[in-house]
């Protein structure tokens, strides 16, 4: 009866909260100006501050809006930092330069040179020169917030790099009207930042939202939910997206190579959940609709995996936690806690075929994991793993060594997408790690090669793993 009670209690709690989060996005969306954008986001922080024990949304509420807090906050400092720099470098390197083209193409020149913080003081100024003429919001800082994040993708600044793509995410909004069709884009394109930074869980609102805004518009919102499904797969859930599903059944008018490539999606996601048959009637479905050559070969299927489920062995894992009065005690350790642990060997690794990764996990808007740090480095390729986890299992001396590291490896891909017959024909590894990538390949799944639309089996498939650091700023 009290637990009952209690549910009550913080649902009207949390049905109060959804409003005031509501509210304070539809004042947003009156842009307002700064101090205004930031009290609102401030009283709601301190009204809802009480943590739901029933729901995680609250968690999700809070994490966005501290995530705008600090993206406006983050963006005074630069702002403050450039008028500062301006003040002793128009008298200096840039002294009478005006013009934001021209201090923005000397950045460019320093940047490629390798001048990181020349290229970044550059960077600035130009910023501080849009904000004197078009104030904070300046659309025209677009492209100087983007080099701006490149160099701090070269100084593997990751945290400043998200803050500015979340705040040049904010000035691309801002300069719209909400129904205005080309906030999908705009939606589209940070939900790649997102998704590729390991915040899939805001890649994945922020694509659900863009479903919805292209069904109110009438636009064909087929492009948005196979981004979604796609998310879904880079967050390590494997089985089919119900909203793609739903959206191919009633897809009267889309193109023939969308359709098709939604089709595509949906078998990758049947091969991930072992559900091959399945699979197979949507690989011909694509072949019908936008024929496929003659033979299409076999390619690995971007995911998440873990090596194990932990939570399916018997013995239980604890971790030691401090609590409000700093006493120690052992709290029984999530499956995500288990799989994020630092001092362990690897516990899961991504697919990333394409290289689209920036090579950094930035924790997500329900993420509740205390690892000590924000930022999560990558390294490899074709396959990535968490940098501090990989260097349990690798000698000490071969630390500063990665990049020289490369493991060549040969197998078979079935027409149901598993990898048999692995055999490592050439390495500079160590055996430690040649065993860890044919361990993560015998996980991975690929999308089988294709005749006519027919998924066969595939001999003497190659691949090269490296070690070298996943950055893209590198």
């Amino acid at each position: 009866e009290v637990e009952r009670t209690l549910q009550t209690e913080w649902s009207d709690y949390q049905e109060k909260m959804t409003k005031a989060y509501q509210d304070v996005l539809a004042f947003l969306g009156t842009k307002p100006d700064l101090n205004l954008r930031t009290q609102s986001i401030n009283r709601f922080l301190e009204a809802f501050s009480a943590d739901n024990p029933f729901s995680e949304e609250d968690d999700a509420m809070r994490g966005d809006a501290r995530g705008g807090l600090t993206s406006l906050e983050s963006t005074v400092t630069a702002s403050n930092g450039a008028a500062e720099i301006y003040s002793t470098e128009s008298q200096g390197s840039f002294a009478g330069i005006k013009s934001v083209t021209e201090v923005v193409a000397q950045g460019r020149l320093l940047l490629e040179a390798g001048q990181i913080e020349e290229a970044k003081i550059a960077f600035l100024l130009a910023l501080h020169l849009v904000h004197r003429e078009e104030g904070l919001f300046g659309i025209n800082q677009l492209p100087i917030i983007n080099y701006l994040t490149a160099t701090n993708l070269r100084e593997r600044n990751s945290l400043a790099a998200d803050q500015q793509q979340r705040f040049a995410f904010f000035v691309k909004a801002d300069h719209l009207d909400p129904q205005d069709p080309k906030i999908l884009r705009i939606n589209s394109e940070m939900a790649d930042w997102y998704m590729f930074t390991g915040q899939t869980q805001r890649a994945r609102r922020l694509l659900e939202e863009g479903i919805e805004k292209a069904t109110s518009l009438g636009l064909d919102p087929l492009p948005l939910a196979i981004e979604l499904s796609r998310a879904r797969r880079l967050e390590g859930i494997c089985c089919a997206s119900k909203k793609l599903l739903e959206l191919v059944k009633r897809s009267s008018n889309t193109d023939p190579d969308t359709l098709a490539n939604a089709y595509l999606e949906l078998a990758d996601t049947y091969i991930l959940a072992r559900k091959e048959v399945i699979a197979t009637e949507y690989f011909l479905k694509a072949n019908e609709v936008s024929p496929l050559s003659l033979s299409v070969d076999p390619r690995p299927i971007s995911a998440r995996e873990a090596f194990s489920n932990p939570l399916a062995q018997q013995a239980k894992i604890y971790h030691i936690e401090k609590d409000m009065f700093n006493r120690r005690h052992l709290t029984l350790s999530t499956y995500e806690e288990i799989l994020e642990d630092l001092s362990v060997k690897p516990q899961w690794f991504i697919i990333d075929w394409k290289q689209a990764h920036q090579g950094f996990i930035v924790p997500d808007r329900n993420s509740k994991l205390s690892q000590g740090r924000e930022i999560q480095e990558l390294v490899g390729n074709p396959i990535l793993f968490s940098k501090d986890q990989l260097y349990n299992v690798i000698p000490l001396r071969l630390e500063k060594r990665m990049e020289e590291l490369k493991i060549e490896l040969s197998f078979t891909v079935t027409s149901e997408g598993d990898l048999e017959e692995i055999e490592v024909i050439n390495s500079t590894a160590p055996v430690k790690l040649d065993r860890l990538v044919v361990d993560a390949l015998r996980k991975a799944h690929y999308r089988p090669g294709l005749v006519n639309g027919l998924p066969v089996t595939t001999k003497n498939v190659s691949l090269v793993q490296t070690f070298s650091s996943h950055y893209k700023g590198t």
